[in-house]
């Protein structure tokens, strides 16, 4: 503990990263992400922020001593993975029909231009990020150990950086996907782009997109295994080999910890700040662009 105080804002970025390999954490946060990023085919970094927002919204509070929030959690994983598998499958079903969570009517004339930009609303992103850091909260009492010591020392503003550099640490790997997703412009690619199909069902009109049918596959797959892991009674399953995976890495942070630990805070506080700063102006650059 002693050694993430030392370092605290590097420790929980390394923290958060290793957080993501957790049983509780890549099973959840990753496809989850992957299913919506998958879907965007624009903003992909902007959503990337609505995500993060959506699991700082629980992280943080958890962070800066709302412990029981964490045990809220504990107590109610079966539940929470029950409602979570019921978000996934109507998050599904709204992928497939080109839909999203929206306090806007889509008029009847841009039902095909919506489904082909692939638009995904900023709610649904949101409120998957806010499962993905409930889901994840089993994670989250070294990160209050690691903030309470510096809650301790009398900087409060200490103890907001580093919970938002365990955040920050969880979604930096989607961060990266998301910034080479738009360097390389492969909304552009033929894959991303997919094709519209149009059906007749029921007499009506149809139209799906082909990578809107994917996501919602993958939401759908992960709404059935979530469900199927809370009427089994094992909600904290997992494959042998993705918990050796995160025995490695953190072995391999603590190592890194200990290189690192006479660098003093205010670096790490700077170059989190710096990377956070660069993926800020360059989701507001592709809006601006694109608007």
């Amino acid at each position: 503990m002693e050694t993430i105080f030392l370092a605290s804002i590097a420790a929980s970025f390394l923290a958060g990263m290793v957080a993501l390999f957790a049983p509780c954490c890549i099973s959840v946060l990753l496809p989850s992400y992957l299913a919506s990023a998958f879907r965007q085919k624009k903003h992909v970094m902007k959503m990337t922020f609505f995500f993060f927002i959506g699991i700082a919204t629980i992280i943080v509070p958890i962070g800066l001593g709302a412990a029981w929030l964490a045990e809220l959690f504990a107590n109610y994983h079966s539940s929470l993975y029950f409602f979570g598998g019921a978000l996934m499958i109507g998050l599904g079903i709204m992928s497939v029909m080109g839909k999203g969570l929206s306090i806007i009517p889509m008029p009847k004339n841009m039902g095909a231009r919506a489904i082909q930009d692939g638009d995904q609303h900023p709610k649904s992103v949101f409120l998957l990020g806010m499962f993905s850091g409930a889901s994840t909260s089993c994670c989250a009492p070294v990160l209050a150990g690691a903030i309470s010591l510096a809650v301790l020392s009398g900087v409060f503003w200490k103890a907001i950086i580093v919970t938002f550099a365990y955040v920050f640490g969880m979604t930096f790997p989607l961060f990266l996907i998301a910034y080479f997703y738009e360097s390389f412009s492969l909304e552009n690619s033929r894959i991303i782009r997919g094709k519209i199909l149009e059906f007749s069902l029921f007499g009506k009109k149809r139209f799906f997109h082909s990578t809107n049918l994917i996501a919602g596959a993958v939401f759908l797959t992960m709404g059935a295994i979530f469900f199927f892991m809370v009427f089994s009674g094992n909600v904290y399953w997992s494959p042998d080999f993705q918990a050796k995976i995160e025995d490695i890495l953190f072995a391999r942070s603590q190592q890194v910890l200990e290189e690192i630990a006479n660098i003093p805070d205010m670096f790490w506080g700077v170059i989190f700040l710096a990377f956070l700063s660069f993926f800020i102006y360059k989701a507001i650059r592709k809006s601006n662009n694109q608007d």
